[in-house]
């Protein structure tokens, strides 16, 4: 028998589970060191804000103002970077994407000023954009449908984990370092910056571009791979698609509705989010930084648990649809029960707890519903354009909620996060798939089998 026509084999159930494994152990690491870090990155600015306010005079607006121009930047530049990506590789690029963002992050624990704090904060959102539907994409290029829920499960699951690590990691940083003379609330920056730069470097030496430069594969496994994920799309030659065609995807009726039901939710979760430390701060003024960061492990690690429940319910097509409503809805009665019991410690944290699990199970269910219903030629354009429009809602959420702030009453603040909790539901609630309207080659779905996703 030939080398090709062995390559061309298909390979028996044993060997296919064995390529999955080999796939996910060798990729998925650095995949989800990375994004872990991104969100890392997102809670830091949370805690320091709890040192940095009273040393910098930053208010609870100026502090929503900060948090939100960030996003400004990643809507901007999001498109243009996945597609950069396609252009430079996965490897480049999402290694260029982690040591850029890493140094500004760094470089934030020396700021002395609130303009400093805007610029670099703007400067980290065009640094960081494009990563997570870069990443996104990436698992496109190695897993189809099935396959892919499970690797986009493990991946939604580093946002949980960020925020335990973020939580605990701040609040010892803030009470625990101050080495050579710098505030604690610097060193939450230093200290995040670094280990993301690390992993740039790790990337750019390790991560294959795709599975046609893996050199660990073998021609069988390589093949089954690129075979089976093009066959899944209904594609015989060439992934490449023209400029033209991807960009259609902007004005596509699928795009914009997922959009709008991306954004009012993201309203929600980055107001909830971002304000978690000051929240926590309102509700028990009594808690010190340490006490802070334990306290919001508890919220992140039940939506932890919920978001792996739903995403395996998110592999069954029929389930999609209303495992994104409910936990769209449960977040918005948790955030509503924060605001009404703000002045019951244990209940408040209970509620805290309810949003945290209906802000997690929601993502796997909604991302599949993205994967699973865009055409392959709007795959680049699409997934970024929902990703950086929904975005925007980390602007509005923060900066409305440091503006509807009532002095240190940040609970205030929270009712416009959770009208955008239950708009969001509304607007899933009114989803249908809609006949294609791009080009009859790319009416194959990006994911075949539904997958759970990420956000």
């Amino acid at each position: 028998m030939s080398h090709s026509s062995e390559a061309a084999a298909e390979p028996t159930p044993a060997h296919r589970s064995a390529t999955v494994r080999k796939v996910m152990l060798r990729i998925m690491p650095l995949v989800l060191a990375g994004y872990i870090m991104a969100y890392v990155d997102r809670v830091n600015l949370g805690f320091a804000q709890l040192g940095m306010g009273p040393e910098l005079g930053i208010t609870a607006a100026a502090y929503g103002t900060a948090a939100a121009i960030f996003f400004i930047a990643y809507f901007i530049f999001e498109v243009p970077s996945n597609l950069l990506m396609e252009k430079f590789g996965a490897r480049v690029w999402l290694a260029r994407i982690m040591l850029t963002w890493g140094v500004i992050t760094v470089c934030t624990g020396f700021i002395t000023s609130i303009p400093m704090l805007y610029l670099l904060r703007f400067l980290l959102g065009v640094a960081e954009a494009g990563f997570f539907p870069g990443v996104l994409l990436y698992l496109t290029y190695w897993f189809r449908g099935r396959e892919r829920a499970t690797a986009l499960g493990w991946l939604i699951l580093a946002q949980p984990v960020a925020f335990v690590i973020g939580g605990v990691a701040g609040g010892l940083i803030l009470d625990n370092v101050e080495w050579f003379g710098l505030s604690p609330w610097r060193w939450v920056f230093i200290l995040t910056g670094l280990p993301t730069i690390v992993i740039g470097v790790l990337t750019l030496v390790f991560l294959p571009s795709s599975p046609a430069t893996a050199r660990w594969l073998t021609d069988s496994e390589r093949d089954w791979i690129v075979r089976g994920v093009a066959a899944e799309r209904g594609e015989t030659g060439p992934r490449k698609h023209g400029m033209r065609d991807q960009l259609a995807a902007l004005r596509d009726r699928r795009v914009l509705h997922l959009a709008a039901a991306h954004i009012t939710f993201a309203i929600g979760a980055y107001g909830f989010n971002l304000f978690l430390p000051l929240v926590l701060k309102q509700i028990n003024p009594e808690y010190s930084s340490t006490n802070i960061g334990l306290v919001s492990v508890v919220p992140y690690l039940l939506g932890g648990v919920a978001l792996m429940v739903s995403s395996r319910i998110a592999r069954n097509a029929a389930h999609q649809r209303m495992a994104t409503l409910l936990p769209a809805l449960v977040a918005g009665v948790g955030l509503s029960g924060v605001v009404l019991l703000r002045d019951d410690p244990s209940l408040a944290l209970v509620a805290v707890s309810v949003t945290a699990i209906g802000l997690f199970a929601f993502l796997p269910p909604f991302w599949a519903l993205v994967t699973g219903g865009l055409p392959s030629v709007y795959a680049a354009v699409g997934i970024a354009a929902i990703n950086s429009v929904g975005n925007l809602g980390g602007f509005v959420g923060p900066y409305l909620v440091g503006q509807g702030a009532q002095g240190s009453q940040v609970t205030a603040g929270l009712v416009v996060p959770i009208i955008g909790f239950f708009v969001s539901a509304v607007l899933v609630l009114l989803w249908r798939s809609p006949r294609p309207t791009g080009p009859r080659s790319g009416d194959d779905v990006v994911s075949g089998a539904p997958p759970a996703g990420s956000a």
